[in-house]
């Protein structure tokens, strides 16, 4: 499929200075409220949060259009208009992990992550701390409604009423009748009064078992950078949102993603398709991550095993 898209601009420097700055009004504090005041309030509020994220909130669209193809892959992965040009009917098999964008599904080949990236195991968990040198926590939301009062359009905007995913403001498996996957939302924690721009998210997968009509495909087996591969930019909206935490969500800074792992098939597919992640949120010298799975049977068109863990 093609779209094309007007490239956001970055965010402009200062921009979340302003935004912890004394005297301004953010998440419905007083004007009067000065910055220390305004930190604290950060650790402890149930206010409500901006669903686009305190930095994205400063954004604005350039008028430079940027041609995209967002293809139907296997799906793997800022304020973007995107409009889309429909694309042919998916391919039987191919699977989204994070969903692509930028290149025709033809011309996608996936790169293994070298021997220096992460593997499709969590490592140790730091102990948490309130440095902005690191992270403190991170976690993964597999069922119940999304927080932040996001949904799964709000992460892909470019994907909304298109069939590749279904119930998009809650966690959890679900089958399209013609897609079978899972709704999965990644968060991490930091201090508020540390930087967001201090921190970027990854994403691994590894594809344990992927057979398609007994015939052992070309992946499995392999572990690859799932973010890098779907061509989308992690650095910003819409795929990274950003709010406040408190109420149902940790205290604290809550930087996140969203992913909703998919197969497709039709009505006489035979798939096994097992597929492990680790997201992980990076800080200047530590790190949090945090492990997920999705197991698919098909057998005959017919979905018999779909389970997100």
């Amino acid at each position: 499929m093609h779209t094309f898209a007007e490239k956001p601009k970055a965010l402009q420097p200062g921009s979340f200075a302003r935004l912890m700055a004394p005297g301004r009004t953010h998440f419905g504090q007083t004007h009067a409220m000065g910055s220390s005041l305004h930190v604290q309030r950060a650790e402890t509020s149930t206010l409500s949060r901006h669903p686009g994220g305190a930095a994205a909130a400063f954004q604005a669209n350039s008028a430079e259009p940027i041609a995209h193809d967002l293809i139907p892959a296997t799906h793997d992965f800022g304020m973007m208009q995107v409009f889309p040009i429909w694309a042919p009917a998916q391919r039987q098999g191919r699977g989204i992990d994070i969903p692509i964008s930028g290149a025709p599904e033809e011309e996608v080949v996936d790169q293994p992550v070298g021997s220096g990236s992460a593997s499709g195991t969590t490592a140790p968990a730091a102990p948490q701390s309130d440095s902005c040198e690191q992270p403190r926590s991170m976690h993964k939301l597999t069922s119940g409604p999304f927080l932040g009062g996001l949904t799964m359009d709000s992460y892909y905007p470019d994907l909304r009423g298109r069939g590749y995913y279904d119930h998009p403001g809650t966690g959890g498996a679900f089958d399209t009748g013609s897609r079978a996957g899972a709704n999965i939302q990644l968060y991490g924690v930091i201090p508020s009064p540390c930087l967001p721009s201090q921190f970027h998210l990854e994403q691994t997968i590894k594809r344990t078992r992927f057979r398609i009509n007994g015939v052992v495909h070309e992946e499995e087996g392999k572990t690859f950078d799932d973010i890098a591969k779907s061509g989308r930019d992690a650095s910003r909206a819409p795929f990274r949102q950003e709010f406040l935490g408190g109420g149902d969500a940790p205290l604290g800074y809550i930087i996140s993603m969203a992913d909703p792992p998919s197969t497709g098939y039709n009505a006489t597919s035979n798939i096994e398709h097992d597929r492990d992640f680790v997201t992980t949120l990076v800080g200047p010298s530590g790190r949090q991550s945090v492990s997920w799975s999705l197991s698919t049977r098909i057998s005959g068109g017919s979905v018999t095993r779909n389970v997100l863990t």
